[in-house]
């Protein structure tokens, strides 16, 4: 599911060859939108942005740097994560090339304990192929406010089902959370579903 996204860009002739995936936390240092050219610009119907992030962590595969550039496709404008100084972010390789996997983020927020974690997701947890999931949200001390920003045209009835009672407190257009996963359960959570 997680290479579905990106494997479009690839080449035809490169098609058949698995990308390799990367999910790291990373720290926002740059995101920029960009107009490709030639041929990719045709027939694309995103809006496309360079992004470089530093490497906090490896959490599959290995970057192999303490920075990375990436090209990020989003149907809806700038991408949500860029919104996060911190996030759990999910990249394939191909033609040698990092792409970011589509839509593929959790916004990260250190603990007390100086973990990461990132807040319950509605979308995660409700994933068929999540409904049985052994992983279970927990309070989480987080060491500053753990805000998920609300988008502005976001349905006012849907809040409550998105940012449920007592997983976050809802205030204006922010939700603080109060549970979450560890990055581990994070990235479990998105390969299952």
């Amino acid at each position: 599911m997680i290479f579905f996204s990106a494997i479009i860009f690839a080449k035809e002739e490169n098609r058949t060859t698995t990308p390799e995936l990367f999910v790291f936390v990373g720290e926002k240092t740059e995101v920029k939108e960009f107009s490709p050219l030639g041929e990719e610009a045709e027939w694309l119907m995103d809006s496309v942005f360079k992004a470089k992030y530093k490497v906090l962590e490896n959490v599959y595969g290995n970057l192999g740097s303490k920075e990375v550039e990436f090209t990020v496709y989003d149907h809806y404008g700038t991408p949500p994560f860029s919104r996060y100084a911190h996030v759990l972010l999910y990249l394939v390789k191909i033609n040698g090339e990092y792409i970011h996997c589509k839509y593929m983020f959790s916004a990260l927020f250190k603990t007390k304990d100086g973990k990461w974690a990132g807040p319950y997701d509605y979308l995660d947890y409700n994933h068929d192929y999540n409904r049985d999931t052994s992983i279970k949200p927990e309070v989480i001390d987080f060491e500053e406010k753990a805000e998920v920003y609300i988008e502005k045209n976001f349905p006012h009835d849907l809040i409550p089902q998105y940012y449920p009672k007592p997983y976050f407190k809802v205030t204006g257009n922010k939700a603080i959370a109060i549970y979450g996963n560890y990055i581990h359960e994070l990235f479990q959570l998105k390969k299952n579903g």
